[in-house]
């Protein structure tokens, strides 16, 4: 689905300014499904899917049940999920339940991360989204 047809080479990162966010998801809409965009985007409402995305924008009421794959993400809401990106910025109100795979890291004091992470030289991008391993506490005593 998120699995790279050919070998071309990724193109740079573009800056977008606020005013060019292409499309707008608000926070009273709820979406079952994947979404690919282009250009910059900010999400705020609740996604039961995937996310590819050259600028995304997860604002604080957003909520993703999926994978996110961007060139840059900025971060306010909370992900179950796997992310892979070129660039994350964690705010404040963020929260992340899976793996983070992505080349350079912001993570502002307040930021939650539950699960693995991979950042600079560590970075590998995968083929394919993976779901997150979900650990059940089975209550053992020591």
């Amino acid at each position: 689905m998120f699995g790279k047809s050919d070998k071309k080479e990724r193109k740079p990162v573009k800056s977008y300014a606020a005013s060019e966010i292409k499309s707008i998801l608000s926070k009273e809409l709820k979406v079952s499904g994947n979404i690919k965009a282009e250009g910059k985007v900010r999400i705020d409402g609740e996604i039961d899917g995937d996310i590819e995305g050259d600028y995304v924008i997860l604002g604080s009421s957003a909520v993703v049940k999926g994978n996110v794959r961007a060139d840059v993400l900025i971060l306010q809401g909370m992900v179950k999920g796997n992310i892979y990106a070129d660039s994350l910025e964690l705010k404040s109100t963020s929260s992340v339940t899976g793996e983070i795979s992505v080349k350079n890291l912001t993570v502002e004091a307040g930021a939650s991360v539950s699960g693995k992470v991979n950042s600079g030289s560590f970075y590998k991008e995968t083929a394919s989204f993976q779901a997150p391993k979900i650990i059940e506490d089975k209550g053992v005593k020591t």
